[in-house]
């Protein structure tokens, strides 16, 4: 969700990086939302049990949620900017965390801290607003993904500002400029709750 009002902390709103007790609202929220969103994104990345998966930009952690309910030998990690949502994702995915099967870690997809060729899939749901460069962030993923690793990157598919940046030509401009080999951009063909997501296939 995309927050096109104030900006006060390092040029982002609460959208970009939800903190305090309105974060914890935001996320609350985002629960709601972005489920449908994250749902369709799990499904277009096709993620079979006993992958390794990345989320970029976890939120409360719903998607990391459903990923790690895929199967019991899926491994899912998640990287997200905001201490508030940390905890939120944590909290949300206790028990898995606690055996080891979801890592979620502060941090941004500038600088990912995981190794080459460290997942099989990845994806970003309603965050690649958030990073500038865009492909900078898109570069880092394809760093991590190992051949033949998928990434689902999830918009809205709105005719407003905030949007303009990531149309599907751009989408699929961005994708090839950072490394991938392939790009394919879906449609969700849902008229009141409209998505793009751009596939990038290393």
């Amino acid at each position: 969700m995309v927050d096109e009002g104030s900006h006060d902390v390092n040029g982002l709103g609460q959208a970009g990086l939800p903190r305090g007790w309105v974060g914890r609202l935001l996320g609350g929220i985002m629960v709601r939302h972005n489920g449908p969103d994250a749902k369709w994104t799990i499904d277009c990345m096709d993620v079979s049990d006993g992958e390794r998966v990345l989320e970029v930009g976890f939120g409360p952690g719903h998607a990391i949620e459903m990923l790690a309910g895929i199967g019991p030998a899926v491994c899912v990690s998640g990287i997200d900017h905001s201490e508030t949502m940390l905890e939120a994702a944590g909290a949300r995915n206790r028990e898995s965390v606690r055996s080891g099967r979801v890592d979620l870690r502060l941090g941004s997809v500038m600088s990912l801290p995981f190794g080459d060729a460290s997942f099989d899939k990845a994806c970003a749901i309603n965050c690649i607003y958030f990073w500038e460069p865009p492909v900078e962030g898109l570069r880092e993923l394809h760093r991590v993904l190992s051949p033949g690793g998928r990434l689902a990157v999830t918009v809205r598919d709105r005719n407003r500002k905030a949007y303009q940046r990531f149309k599907p030509s751009e989408l699929e401009r961005m994708l090839l400029q950072a490394g991938f080999a392939t790009a394919e951009i879906r449609h969700n063909g849902v008229s009141a709750h409209p998505l793009i997501c751009a596939i990038g296939t290393k």
